[in-house]
């Protein structure tokens, strides 16, 4: 943790504030590697499986230290973490916290929770009351809250944790099951009447079309995304519905990676996170084209080190600064995950040749404004289906022949073979495990 938040709340708050307002490239990198190198060496010094990792490496040569991933990560728990929990006892614990539906309990005064992702593949999330401090403190110092007014947040999820409770001094964080009945859920937001709705994207879209439909009457002045993709299509939509910009937090257990901010740019937190963006090859990828390999360290993090810890999101880095004048990186998409990622067999060759999801869900939502949702996988090489919802009304007349040429004209343009497209007209399905909306979804074992 770094030395100036050791003792204050309010001191690591000021210093977020000043970080991403002043903060030149110079200024980052130079911070990021001094972080870096101290939380390796304390990584080094603390955990087994990290004295091990790092074996034979000079811990100085940071960008070069061995990355590691959930699976890792998992294999390793015990000798991983260094508060001394051994995985038995955390994977006992979460499953105890997933059944009382207790999110209030903690493992020795320490806030210990399962994630899911959105594949539904179990991680662990190890976080301190310190480094709850400093996770709060960055949040309260970057988010564009309604001027004049106290917080009151409501928060759609699967599971809660204590690191977001508040009900202190007028502010309130109210959460509500995403598990719950969108019965109930609509009318504990009426009796709420939150001024900053925030959940995944595709509960907000189900959240905005009762506004729109006049049977939820909430009027939030923000509106937050997290936890899945926001498609461009549902972003627009929520826009419109709500009348303002819909911000995005992009946490996963492996940290908090961005937030947007006041004009809606989602800029990566570059004093919290240091995050690569890396080619196939290991080069680094270049501003507006989609990374192969992303790499993300904590930079404050000590309980379950997090370093060159390696995600299967895939993102692009905007190439312009945003207006409000911060040098803090720009995410211009995030895509979804590298296992998603489409497949298609060369022409002549059979070799393999991967399709950007981005390709995929903007032709589908580009056929027709009769398309209320979708989700497309692909089960083989030569087989994709396509769930498609259409919008209250529609027939969808001629729609399957559009859709199955505009899939086979991206395939055709890579030089790849052409694919058989089924299409179900029926609402996407979430994964069973993770309860979390994927809309494209690739099943090719790898």
């Amino acid at each position: 943790m770094e030395e100036a938040f050791a003792g204050s709340f309010l001191i690591f708050y000021l210093l977020c504030k000043h970080r991403f307002k002043y903060w030149r490239q110079k200024d980052i990198k130079n911070y990021q590697e001094r972080r870096m190198r101290a939380v390796a060496r304390r990584a080094f010094a603390k955990s087994p499986f990290f004295k091990n990792h790092y074996s034979g490496f000079d811990l100085s040569d940071i960008w070069n230290l061995p990355p590691v991933n959930k699976k890792i990560m998992m294999e390793n728990l015990t000798g991983y973490n260094t508060v001394g929990l051994s995985k038995e006892e955390i994977i006992d614990f979460c499953l105890e916290v997933e059944r009382t539906r207790d999110f209030s309990k903690r493992l020795e005064g320490i806030n210990v929770g399962m994630s899911s992702g959105t594949s539904g593949n179990k991680g662990v999330e190890i976080v301190t009351p310190r480094e709850e401090g400093y996770m709060k403190a960055a949040l309260l110092s970057r988010f564009d809250f309604p001027k004049g007014e106290k917080i009151n947040l409501a928060f759609i999820l699967r599971v809660s944790a204590p690191a977001f409770n508040l009900d202190k001094f007028g502010h309130k964080l109210t959460y509500i099951s995403q598990l719950n009945p969108i019965e109930k859920i609509i009318d504990e937001l009426e009796k709420l009447d939150p001024n900053i709705l925030s959940a995944p994207p595709s509960m907000l879209k189900i959240i905005a079309k009762e506004v729109e439909a006049g049977r939820l009457a909430i009027k939030p002045k923000r509106v937050i995304s997290y936890a899945e993709v926001l498609y461009p299509d549902v972003k627009i939509y929520l826009e419109k519905v709500f009348g303002g910009v819909i911000h995005q937090i992009y946490k996963c257990t492996e940290g908090p990676v961005a937030i947007t901010c006041r004009y809606g740019s989602l800029h990566i937190n570059e004093d919290l996170v240091a995050v690569e963006t890396l080619n196939g090859d290991g080069t680094a990828t270049a501003a507006g084209e989609p990374c192969k390999r992303l790499l993300i360290t904590d930079l404050h993090k000590h309980s379950q080190p997090i370093i060159r810890y390696e995600l299967n999101d895939i993102i692009a880095i905007d190439k312009n600064k945003c207006r409000c004048g911060s040098n803090f990186r720009v995410i211009k998409e995030v895509q979804g995950r590298a296992d998603d990622m489409f497949w298609g067999l060369r022409n002549g060759s059979l070799a393999e040749q991967f399709v950007f999801q981005d390709y995929i869900s903007r032709a589908i939502i580009s056929t027709s404004g009769d398309i209320d949702d979708f989700q497309a996988i692909q089960t083989d090489y030569d087989k994709i289906v396509l769930r498609i919802k259409l919008a209250p009304g529609a027939a969808g007349e001629g729609l399957r022949e559009k859709l199955s040429c505009s899939i086979k004209k991206i395939f055709s343009d890579y030089d790849c073979a052409l694919p058989d497209i089924e299409i179900i007209f029926a609402d996407p399905v979430p994964n069973e495990l993770s309860n979390k909306l994927s809309r494209i979804i690739c099943k090719i074992s790898k």
